[in-house]
């Protein structure tokens, strides 16, 4: 991908966080977030809520976290350093990110709560406020990185849009889990998504050189 497409992703991605965050909100008279709430309400399903529930685990900290392990203990064995610096400061970085923005926005999750911070059934005594999802951002970060090794790697041309296909369903029905499991907004996850791409570009330009330099 080149600079240009990447700068491109960054700035309407960044302008997208920002309409979420300041502009479209109910206080503008914007009410999408409760018209979507509404709507799941009046559809949701006991299964459908148990199958949301088995795609929220993508996301989910213990999840990310064995992911994460597996990931960099493969580079750390192929001494792919790049890879590995790329990919830690992507992760590691978008959650001090993301722990940022809630507690800048501060705001509430649907129907007022406020949970806490939970990583292998153990409790943290940190709020985790709504606004960007953090769940989201985790996971969209790890399929984009990913969907980056499909497009560095991959050379047979079927199973490269296979992995994008299936990274991309994946995001599509975590987003969805969310909403359904009432974690979230719609613009908690549309904030997740498109921070998620401009943190994950951004990387990308300042390791890129370096990155294309090594592998090709």
């Amino acid at each position: 991908m080149k600079n240009k497409s990447i700068i491109c992703l960054i700035i309407i991605n960044l302008v997208a966080f920002l309409l979420v965050a300041f502009w479209l909100t109910p206080s503008n008279g914007y009410l999408y977030d409760y018209q979507v709430i509404a709507w799941v309400e009046g559809s949701s399903t006991k299964l459908l809520n148990q199958i949301m529930l088995v795609i929220s685990l993508v996301g989910s900290s213990e999840i990310i976290l064995l992911a994460t392990i597996v990931i960099s203990a493969i580079f750390l064995l192929k001494r792919y350093w790049q890879l590995l610096y790329f990919f830690i400061i992507v992760s590691v970085g978008g959650v001090a990110l993301n722990f940022l923005l809630k507690i800048l926005f501060q705001k509430e999750r649907p129907g007022g709560n406020v949970s806490s911070i939970e990583v292998f059934n153990f409790s943290f005594d940190i709020p985790s406020y709504s606004f960007p999802s953090g769940h989201m951002m985790r996971a969209t970060l790890l399929l984009l990185f990913l969907i980056y090794l499909s497009y560095s790697f991959i050379k047979n041309t079927y199973l490269k849009w296979t992995a994008y296909l299936t990274s991309f369903i994946l995001m599509i029905g975590v987003a969805l889990s969310r909403i359904f499991l009432d974690a979230h907004y719609l613009s908690d996850i549309i904030g997740a998504v498109s921070i998620s791409i401009v943190w994950f570009c951004l990387i990308l330009l300042i390791f890129k050189k370096n990155h294309v330099s090594h592998y090709n």
